[in-house]
């Protein structure tokens, strides 16, 4: 008999040590194995290429992360192990805003700020940061069997990454794509910066309703419309009130002015049929500079544009002294007081209703009126939106394509700038200063003295700007803004490979594949379909995979402060990689939510526990003086084997249709219930009166150690931990050669 197996499989102390030999062997990087088909004689075929959605480099990854990375593994190994040199290209994204309000807190748990180190100071210190925790999250990784070639990772804020940026912002740029505007957009007050519609959520908060009668300039005072409001505040920067043309009790006074309370302005009464009729009065008051519906209605009626609040939630602008100052809480509540003084405060009703949030203060979002660089991506997404129609890019679930095809036929322009010290600078210069460059360009066809005389402000420059990362010289000041983190994790399918100039670009573009959480279909995958075929007239994939949350086995949403969570390294210490891979390929559909099943992870053990077990038993049952017949004996084409083929191309099929679902239900069931319940005992049956080196045994030997051993290669792209450490075992004793990670399945 051989010598003694080991009688359990130990995860613990099994998986790192497996995973040291994969790195040693250097088998994820796409040229050596390419030169390592080529010394076992193996078919070349065309390269097949994933860019890893990168966690942000702020904390540790959770469970969503690893299982997330499980897909993209499964994927790597089938393709490396059918012959095509395989790239999966790992990375860490800076996170813009994310990263800047963690890091933030940190500073502020040790009794600093931001401000008080300085612009230079947040930003090395922030690196430094990130840096540490991107090598905490690439030993995380790693606990999940990731295959990647870390010899190429990328980090978003690495220079030739930002170069790539920076072109790209040039050529938009000298294309009229990019420009300045004054349009709205959501601010955080205590951030300080505009945000993406991704970086807001949305809360149950209670308000007010309140129920405000707006006075006809022409009349006896007491008449007038009635409006609600669960913005009291907003009403100072009130341009106009809408009613629907089609509503009897309000078509008659369109066209007639009104008296906006408090600020003793006069406002237009308008027609607009998208007013609901049903909703409140009937009638709403009109704020475009803070209302992204008011704004839209504004620019269609040519309103003017009255901006009341500052970017740090503060009243400000041309209203009544009194209210300049406080914030809107305080605004709203000293409104409603004189409103009811004067007696045109009609009633307030409490309410709950939902509120925007910044996603990581909670504080309010206010939509204000601002300054921002924007991209016209109208061009753009029609390009990616034919790429969608004509199935050139396919998305998983098809429910979510068309999701897709909405957003690019109902695009805005894309705000890309941040008011962030974290992050990519966008690479502009203004001769003498940003405001007069603005100012000039809200004025058209006004001149530098036009602005000294109207603003009483002198002016240093001219007005101009120039693009560069390099100052221009005297007189010149830096755009302070940076790049919403979307410009620059949009073009990493071609970034990360060095741009269309780049070597790697050359070879392993587009990619296969785009694997990421469904909730950032909008911001991640639509902003990389219209940067990539922008940049290099190629979609940057075929095809979009959609995952779900990880929820709590309640199928909430994980939480520290619920204490619901699970911590992977929980995960990983009781039950091991292969056991959590095998749950998410079973349990986790595309694009819906899963939540984590801690019976079945551990059910799956049983699962890994079995696969070692009865490899062992097997090669227990081998002689040692039987080994070299074994390795030259050419099993006969058996019904057992002819079965075995059979399985091998319908798991096949399944990872190349990616429902990994139903892959993983039949390896569990043919290995489980077909080799072990049943040919196993067959074989013991058929061999069990025959001496040691017999023919018969070496032929039935031979047969079953054919069939365990191409298990284990379908196996392993699914669990490749146990797979790996049963055929080192193999290896051990001169019946398998190399590591099965760079085994051919066939």
């Amino acid at each position: 008999m051989l010598r003694d197996i080991p009688k359990t499989f130990e995860s613990q102390d099994i998986e790192e040590k497996i995973f040291q030999m994969w790195e040693e062997s250097k088998l994820a990087n796409p040229e050596v194995v390419e030169k390592y088909f080529q010394e076992k004689s193996r078919d070349i075929e065309k390269p097949f290429t994933i860019v890893l959605p990168p966690p942000n480099a702020n904390g540790n990854l959770h469970l969503g992360h690893m299982c997330g990375y499980s897909y993209h593994d499964i994927l790597a190994r089938y393709m490396r192990m059918t012959n095509h040199p395989t790239l999966l290209v790992p990375g860490k994204d800076h996170a813009g805003i994310q990263t800047e309000t963690a890091f933030t807190k940190i500073l502020e748990s040790k009794g600093e700020s931001k401000w008080d180190i300085g612009r230079d100071e947040f930003y090395k210190r922030c690196y430094d940061f990130c840096i540490e925790n991107a090598d905490n999250a690439r030993r995380q990784e790693k606990r999940i069997g990731l295959s990647a070639d870390y010899s190429r990772e990328f980090f978003t804020l690495d220079p030739k990454l930002t170069k790539i940026v920076y072109d790209t912002f040039y050529k938009m740029y000298e294309e009229g794509l990019v420009y300045r505007d004054k349009r709205i957009v959501n601010q955080c007050p205590n951030c300080k910066t505009a945000l993406a519609d991704i970086d807001t959520e949305h809360e149950e908060r209670r308000g007010i309703f309140a129920y405000i009668r707006y006075p006809f300039v022409v009349g006896n005072g007491k008449d007038g419309i009635t409006v609600a409001t669960t913005r009291p505040e907003t009403m100072l920067g009130d341009t106009a009130v809408a009613v629907n043309p089609k509503d009897e009790r309000y078509s008659k006074y369109i066209g007639k002015k009104l008296l906006l309370p408090i600020a003793n302005r006069e406002i237009p009464v308008i027609g607009d049929e998208d007013v609901d009729m049903e909703f409140g009065t009937g009638a709403v008051k009109v704020t475009p500079a803070h209302s992204p519906v008011d704004f839209e209605i504004g620019k269609k009626h040519g309103l003017e544009i009255e901006n009341v609040i500052d970017s740090e939630g503060k009243m400000t602008g041309n209203i009544p002294e009194r209210f300049k100052g406080m914030t809107t809480v305080e605004c709203s509540k000293a409104l409603c007081e004189e409103l009811e003084d004067l007696g045109l405060l009609e009633k307030i009703e409490n309410i709950k209703h939902e509120v925007s949030i910044c996603e990581r203060c909670k504080t309010p979002i206010e939509p204000i009126i601002s300054n921002q660089w924007y991209l016209n991506v109208e061009t753009l997404a029609q390009k990616a939106l034919g790429a969608i129609k004509s199935e050139e890019i396919k998305v998983i679930p098809f429910g979510q394509q068309k999701a897709l095809e909405f957003f690019f036929e109902n695009i805005q322009p894309w705000c890309i700038s941040r008011q962030l010290w974290w992050g990519q600078r966008i690479p502009v210069w203004y001769n003498g200063g940003k405001e007069l460059y603005d100012w000039l360009n809200e004025n058209k066809g006004k001149s530098v003295a036009d602005y000294e005389n109207e603003t009483g402000k002198k002016a240093n420059g001219t007005g101009e700007i120039k693009l560069g990362e390099d100052n221009p010289g005297d007189g010149w000041e830096a755009e302070t803004d940076v790049f919403d983190t979307w410009f620059s994790s949009g073009q990493l399918p071609y970034s990360t490979l060095g741009g269309p100039d780049g070597d790697d670009y050359k070879k392993y573009y587009p990619t296969q594949i785009m694997i990421h959480a469904r909730d950032i279909i909008f911001w991640w995958s639509a902003r990389m379909i219209m940067m990539g075929l922008y940049r290099t007239n190629q979609v940057p994939f075929p095809t979009v995979f959609l995952t779900g949350m990880i929820l709590a086995a309640d199928g909430s949403k994980m939480s520290k402060s619920k204490g619901n969570g699970i911590e992977p390294s929980e995960v990983f210490e009781k039950y091991g990689a292969d056991s959590l891979r095998l749950w998410y390929y079973s349990d986790a559909l595309p694009g819906s939510n899963a939540p984590i099943r801690e019976e079945k992870i551990k059910g799956n053990r049983n699962f890994v526990n079995k696969i070692w077990n009865a490899s062992r038993f097997i090669l227990m049952n081998i002689d040692e003086s039987e080994i070299e017949g074994i390795k030259n004996h050419e099993p006969l084409d058996t019904e057992r084997i002819s079965r075995t083929r059979e399985h091998i191309l319908n798991v096949s099929r399944y990872i190349e249709k990616y429902q990994f679902n139903l892959g993983a239900e039949a390896i569990r069931e043919f290995f489980w219930h077909q080799l072990c319940d049943v040919w196993i005992e067959e074989i013991k049956e058929e061999i069990k009166d025959q001496p040691i080196g017999s023919d018969i045994r070496i032929e039935k030997l031979s047969e079953l150690l054919w069939i365990l051993k191409n298990n284990l290669k379908i196996m392993h792209p699914f669990v490749p931990f146990v797979t790996e450490a049963v055929w080192q075992e193999l290896v051990k004793i001169g019946l398998a050669e190399d590591l099965l990670m760079g085994e051919e399945i066939k």
